[in-house]
């Protein structure tokens, strides 16, 4: 292996993955950047049919599980990961740990909580923002996803959800994956997962303010300078990152945010510009920040990545903008650190990150450094490389390990 300091003189270049690898990567991810609704792919794998037989066994172990669990016990929820990182698993080709991995954090999580009352269909918009719904959402959900057309009914409820995605960001991350996943294999056990994304996203819809103003016609990296930032002590010193979030309703100038950039290009091009930004945040950041929180900014502000097959223009439009919301209440509400452009390539290889990633003790490892690897097939810049290293090193570090 290179010398680390030797690495830290060259100059920057682009790394490009090992062709199998790319290859494989590139199948999984073709379906994302295809004309909406009109997806062609090739005969699976061997290899990826096992994946995707581990991804359903470890859906059918997590069917009665809620999206919120208290895994010390002391009335401090967090969000459920498991579904999401054996999708992540399944789309990094790692069938041999789908399964053990979802059965060490299955322990720590918590039944579905029981239904209060049915909800209506003309009166859905009085159960958002109620967790105490969720099972009531999940019913709603499940009866719309087998009566209906799956793509019309993602796309009617991003439509009506994403605007509160920006305070229900895993609820948002969670359909993405439940979306690319039926897309690929579309099943009863994948129905009902997506089902529980969108009612976790009903139930933490939550909106951030928004004025609405002509575009000032940018793109996501150049908003990104143009954010004003919360104070430095409101940046800091906070337990859950819905507390600096919950401060920018005090700052004025985020209600423009969603104005700032340009929406009417090429999706896959904003994510580029977007995720290639945020990546350069989280090499400088992720030491000085939670990483935890942190790299929510990067998985949120790409999920539109895993659903544009599926979108209509309309969804299309409202989850880059709200993705692109969440990427920017992050910068304004946690960052610390200017961003970087240039870095020196990692002497790690894409398949030691992989591992890494796999032995990372904290959920978000998984997750962040297949949002990484999956912008990276699409524009082989190192900091996704490095941006997903350095994360999965400080989340091993000071991350949430449940054994």
């Amino acid at each position: 292996m290179p010398d680390p300091l030797d690495a830290l003189r060259l100059a920057r270049q682009r790394v490009e993955p090992p062709p199998e690898f790319a290859r494989e990567l590139l199948d999984r991810t073709a379906s994302m950047v295809a004309t909406p609704a009109v997806v062609t792919t090739a005969p699976a794998s061997a290899p990826q049919n096992a994946a995707e037989d581990a991804l359903d066994d470890a859906l059918e172990r997590l069917a009665d599980a809620a999206p919120e669990f208290d895994p010390f016990r002391i009335g401090f929820c967090i969000s459920n990961h498991a579904p999401m990182a054996a999708e992540a698993l399944c789309m990094l080709g790692r069938p041999d740990v789908i399964v053990p991995w979802v059965d060490r954090y299955a322990k720590y999580l918590d039944p579905t909580p029981p239904s209060a009352a049915p909800i209506a269909a003309d009166e859905w918009r009085e159960a958002l923002r109620d967790y105490g719904r969720v099972a009531d959402w999940i019913a709603f959900f499940t009866i719309e996803l087998a009566d209906q057309d799956w793509i019309d009914v993602v796309n009617r409820w991003l439509i009506r959800l994403a605007p509160g995605a920006a305070m229900g960001t895993h609820g948002f991350v969670r359909v993405g994956h439940a979306l690319r996943a039926v897309g690929r294999r579309d099943s009863a056990l994948r129905r009902q997962e997506l089902a529980v994304a969108l009612a976790y996203l009903a139930t933490m819809y939550e909106t951030l303010p928004e004025a609405p103003a002509p575009s000032a016609g940018l793109s996501p990296s150049e908003a990104l300078a143009r954010i004003e930032q919360l104070p430095l002590r409101d940046r800091t010193g906070w337990l859950a990152f819905t507390q600096p979030l919950e401060k920018l309703r005090g700052l004025p100038s985020f209600a423009s945010v969603t104005s700032l950039v340009d929406l009417d290009g090429d999706p896959s091009e904003f994510l580029t510009d977007l995720t290639e930004a945020v990546a350069g945040l989280l090499v400088t950041n992720v030491a000085v920040v939670s990483p935890r929180a942190l790299v929510h900014a990067l998985t949120a502000g790409a999920a539109a990545r895993m659903m544009l097959p599926y979108l209509s223009d309309e969804a299309t439009v409202l989850s880059l903008r709200y993705g692109w919301q969440i990427a920017a209440s992050f910068y304004a509400g946690l960052v610390l650190e200017p961003g970087v452009s240039d870095v020196a390539p990692p002497v790690e290889s894409v398949e030691e990150l992989v591992d890494e990633a796999v032995a990372c003790l904290d959920e978000h490892g998984i997750k962040t450094l297949e949002a990484c690897l999956r912008e990276y097939v699409l524009n082989p810049n190192p900091v996704y490389l490095v941006a997903a290293r350095e994360s999965t090193r400080c989340l091993e570090a000071t991350g949430l390990h449940l054994r």
